[in-house]
């Protein structure tokens, strides 16, 4: 029964291996265009978006991230900054083109204005001359507060009608908690309902854990075992 169980496992390994080599369906952008991401602390690049991150830097789109707050939850701002700087050398992301804001009214933790933090957004959009922005969606994986705020304000200079008309956005699908922590074992079912999706292949999966070892302060039991267990 055991040596039946093993047998089935690999067949399906290697189906969802098949089906990641021939149905990854990129987001439909022109060549060499420009993409913000928009996060809300240092590590969520890594944690959330390394996928993401990683098959538009293959596709040769150049990237930009916001991060909203410096992490100084616990008075390491400082130190997160720069661990963010070197972590998404990993995930193809030139440290040059990382902005980490230290503002008062967006903190770690804080409750963030969305109209004020959408006008940041935006101004950002606007100096890059951005083709497309990814960000967190209304659950923000986790139910964050500031992973949410982010959503929030991308959606108020949307429903503004500020952003401008050539820029796609699009965010994160936040799932189900058995969904998020069952790992490869959820590929059949995220290929079959995202109108876009990239698997993750080994390489990927090396370039996140060197990314996540960047951010040392953050590298903590219950993150280890998110980049085990997670999707």
């Amino acid at each position: 029964m055991l040596t039946i169980c093993i047998l089935v496992v690999l067949l399906f390994l290697v189906i969802l291996l098949l089906l990641s080599l021939r149905n990854n369906r990129p987001l439909p952008l022109r060549p060499s265009s420009k993409v913000l991401l928009v996060i809300a602390h240092p590590d969520d690049e890594t944690m959330f978006f390394t996928p993401a991150l990683r098959s538009l830097s293959l596709a040769g789109h150049r990237i930009f991230i916001l991060c909203v707050s410096n992490g100084n939850f616990e008075g390491l701002g400082r130190k997160r900054t720069y661990e963010l700087r070197d972590a998404v050398q990993h995930l193809g992301v030139s440290p040059s083109d990382v902005t980490v804001l230290d503002y008062d009214v967006f903190q770690d933790g804080g409750q963030w204005d969305k109209q004020g933090l959408g006008d940041v957004l935006l101004r950002h959009m606007e100096v890059l001359s951005v083709d497309m922005v990814l960000s967190f969606d209304g659950g923000g994986v986790s139910s964050h507060k500031n992973h949410v705020a982010c959503f929030d304000a991308l959606q108020e200079v949307y429903t503004r009608g500020m952003i401008p008309e050539d820029v796609q956005i699009f965010v994160l699908d936040s799932v189900s908690i058995f969904r998020k922590y069952v790992g490869i074992y959820d590929a059949p079912l995220s290929i079959a309902r995202a109108p876009f999706h990239y698997f993750a292949r080994g390489r990927d999966v090396a370039a996140a854990w060197r990314a996540m070892c960047r951010h040392r302060s953050q590298f903590v039991w219950f993150r280890f075992l998110y980049m085990i267990f997670s999707r």
